[in-house]
């Protein structure tokens, strides 16, 4: 084996381990984002939670005469508490975008790799990588970026 078939083999494995390195990032980074939405739909059921409570108070202080001002209070709490809602909901959303994105991601890493596993495959069945099947893995790692 010469000097630059080594030199090579040791190319390819640093990208190997990059992109390998690279999906495993992806993998937290989704369990993350799976964490949060889960507290925040805890979040979003506790606030429903609140609303309901808030709305029976304001039903049953509602036949009192005297009860306005609290019944003004129940109302503007009950009105906080649905906009708490609001945001929370569109937060998950926008949360559950990100870990589509970061699937796609992580989906598109696994095949680059696998790809790139499959060509050194090809390239050392005659024992060593020649300067072309070297650019094409190269090639291979600098469509994605």
């Amino acid at each position: 084996m010469n000097k630059g078939h080594l030199y090579r083999l040791k190319q390819i494995h640093e990208i190997e381990k990059q992109i390998h390195f690279e999906k495993i990032k992806r993998e937290s980074v989704v369990k993350k984002y799976h964490r949060v939405i889960n507290f925040f739909h805890v979040c979003f059921i506790l606030v429903q939670f609140c609303m309901f409570l808030l709305n029976i108070g304001f039903l049953a202080n509602f036949q009192e005469l005297t009860g306005n001002i609290s019944g003004k209070i129940l109302q503007g709490l009950n009105l906080i508490s649905g906009s708490v809602s609001i945001f929370l909901k569109g937060l998950e959303k926008f949360l559950f975008n990100q870990i589509e994105r970061h699937e796609k991601q992580k989906v598109l890493t696994e095949m680059q790799l696998n790809s790139i596993r499959n060509m050194v495959s090809k390239a050392l069945t005659g024992n060593e990588i020649s300067e072309v099947e070297f650019e094409n893995i190269l090639s291979q790692t600098r469509k994605r970026n």
